[in-house]
């Protein structure tokens, strides 16, 4: 039986949560800086003596993925039946087709000094961080379900991380100021670096990991209801070109890729798009939202 998680905060959100999934009382995070990677580590505790999976995903998984927690559930029982030992939906499917892996991302969206932390870690690991992710490998937010030895070598794979930039900011090197430095996030401005290092540790961790992993693949369809017809069905064959070029390892495919995403991606109007459709604002979750759209608009007009 899979066992999946969903964070709250106070009683309005907890009654909100769908019937299928189990609440966690998320004031119990005594460490902010690292989101949800602490709640991991709570609900691993919770479950020590247990041998099935389970995940967390946040409030806003259905918001960001247009999928329901149950068709979520019904993805992973599948996969993990058939043996892999962990599932994930990368939600962010426009920044998927239009980056090469997640650490290249988040250099072009401002993340200062992370080209720094990325050399540091590919040395100190002893593995390359900078290289090119498929839709099997490349993933936003979390929101993955696994069993517990996924869980196990997840968590030791990132601790591992987390400690020796832990050392690098005690001895304060350039390394450890941009990890402990602002991660220059237009929608919290008081959140450091690691939080964005840990979400994008866990595409690096499957990639190299011994471990069998499904991802959850996105039809066009879903490209279109996010972004609408054109701009959903261009992401969608800009997302095949990669990876395409990657299965095949054709330059000139690639080579092409890297050509058409160059329009979009050295445009900050149509990256401000993407952006908003791809992660919408929290705004679309409030309950001032829900009231606003629980009236009727059409009344006296004729």
């Amino acid at each position: 039986m899979i066992k999946l998680y969903q964070p709250y905060m106070g009683d309005e959100e907890k009654d909100s949560l769908p019937p299928s999934v189990i609440p966690w009382d998320a004031g119990s995070n005594t460490d902010n800086s690292t989101r949800e990677y602490e709640l991991f580590k709570q609900v691993a505790q919770a479950n020590l003596n247990s041998n099935e999976p389970w995940g967390l995903v946040s409030r806003k998984f259905t918001h960001k993925s247009l999928l329901s927690i149950e068709d979520f559930l019904k993805f992973a029982e599948q996969k993990l039946n058939e043996g892999y030992d962990g599932v994930f939906i990368n939600p962010m499917i426009g920044i998927e087709a239009l980056y090469l892996n997640v650490w290249q991302q988040g250099v072009h969206c401002g993340h200062a000094g992370l080209e720094k932390i990325i050399d540091f870690l590919e040395k100190s690991l002893g593995m390359p961080l900078n290289t090119p992710m498929n839709r099997d490998t490349f993933a936003f937010c979390n929101y993955f379900i696994a069993k517990p030895i996924f869980w196990n070598d997840y968590f030791s794979f990132v601790d591992q991380a987390l400690h020796l930039l832990d050392q690098e900011l005690t001895k304060n090197t350039d390394v450890g100021m941009a990890y402990a430095g602002t991660g220059s996030y237009h929608r919290d401005t008081n959140i450091t670096m690691k939080p964005f290092i840990i979400e994008r540790l866990f595409s690096t961790f499957i990639q190299n990991s011994r471990l069998k992993v499904a991802s959850f693949r996105y039809s066009k369809n879903f490209y279109e209801a996010k972004f609408g017809v054109k701009f959903g069905e261009f992401l969608f064959q800009l997302s095949a070109l990669k990876n395409t070029g990657l299965q095949l390892q054709k330059e000139n495919l690639l080579a092409a890729y890297d050509q058409i995403r160059f329009f979009i991606y050295s445009n900050p109007t149509y990256m401000a798009s993407l952006s908003l459709l791809d992660d919408p604002p929290d705004f679309f979750l409030s309950k001032e939202y829900a009231e606003l759209m629980s009236q009727d608009f059409m009344v006296g007009i004729p």
